[in-house]
């Protein structure tokens, strides 16, 4: 039999061929895409992995330890030396950002050996800064004889040094500045793994609901400030009728008075010329909080709240009168929704 001029089982033979190949097109196609989108997942996976996160945070570490080898004696012009160091505290925020976003994939092993690291880090650029661009100290012709009072600390080598005050407040990668009057709530992807500074804050709440990795705060007035596990120190410092509810490796608290801390530390408190302050146990709960928690490192179970180490009180067996256990009818709980 003939179709237009054709057999009928060579027509029906062609015609397979055709829907073959077209069928072979369409799998090939598809296994195109697949491939593409393999790659893609691939390339993810890649990235979001503790071996990709190792190799770049050496090298953004190797980075910031060149910059801060340029920091040297042998830069005499002061101008220089301040844009050299404003370079490294850049390339350390560039760091501390890296740390932070990579957060939600990296084990807590890994994620705790890049916060040691970070402050370790911190500390080595301050005390260069300190050493090359030392601050003004004053001199006197004649000092006053020291009251020999074996219940009062005189020996300056006993100071405690405040570095949130300068290069730990420079660095941080969350800032609150010059406040009034609010409430203000910053969130685990605003300040897990980062410094957050806070400064110049009047009548104010402040929620800090993550896991940072430093707090430092430094001249607030009647404030309350929350704050989830901080995974190495709170500095705080000139601050005056606050609450302060904080968790955190170690506090360290200087000319402070008349305010309140409820506390959860796992290594102690330091005062130094403070006056009046009341220390309770942490007491904030809130959503998410647990989680955080396993972020900083910091052990749930262990807490020094009432261990304080006053720097102005030299006698071991009476507690300085700097600070006292608030009374348990007195305290309070602090519960978020």
């Amino acid at each position: 039999m003939e179709v237009n001029g054709f057999h009928s089982d060579t027509y029906i033979d062609k015609k397979t061929v055709v829907t073959d190949r077209l069928q072979k097109r369409e799998i090939e196609r598809q296994e195109d895409i697949q491939r593409r989108k393999d790659e893609k997942d691939n390339s993810t996976n890649a990235k979001e992995s503790t071996q990709y996160f190792s190799d770049n945070f050496n090298i953004q570490r190797e980075s910031v330890e060149r910059a801060l080898a340029t920091c040297n004696g042998n830069c005499s012009d002061k101008i220089i030396l301040r844009e050299r160091f404003d370079f490294v505290a850049q390339s350390y925020q560039k760091l501390q950002k890296f740390v932070a976003d990579s957060v939600m994939f990296l084990p807590s092993y890994d994620l705790r050996q890049a916060q040691e690291a970070l402050g370790k880090m911190q500390g080595q650029i301050q005390e260069k800064r300190d050493q090359l661009l030392p601050k003004k100290k004053f001199a006197f012709s004649s000092r006053k004889k020291v009251d020999k009072d074996p219940q009062v600390m005189t020996n300056g080598a006993h100071k405690m040094i405040e570095k949130s005050d300068n290069l730990g407040i420079e660095l941080a990668g969350c800032k609150v500045v010059g406040l009034q009057g609010v409430t203000l709530v910053k969130d685990s992807g605003d300040i897990t793994c980062k410094d957050v500074a806070v400064t110049n804050l009047n009548d104010c709440t402040l929620k800090l609901f993550g896991a940072p990795s430093t707090v430092h705060m430094k001249n607030l007035k009647n404030c309350t400030v929350l704050c989830g596990p901080v995974s190495s120190s709170v500095f705080i410092s000139d601050c005056e009728d606050c609450v302060f509810v904080l968790s955190c490796q170690q506090l360290r608290t200087h000319t402070t008075k008349d305010s309140s801390v409820y506390l959860h530390v796992t290594s102690r408190a330091i005062i130094e010329d403070c006056k009046n302050l009341d220390f309770a146990p942490y007491s904030l709960s809130y959503p998410g909080q647990n989680e955080h928690f396993d972020k900083s490192g910091l052990d749930i179970n262990r807490n020094n709240w009432n261990d304080v180490d006053d720097f102005n009180w030299l006698a071991s067996d009476v507690r300085s009168p700097n600070w006292a256990i608030m009374e348990e009818e007195k305290r309070k709980k602090f519960l978020e929704e």
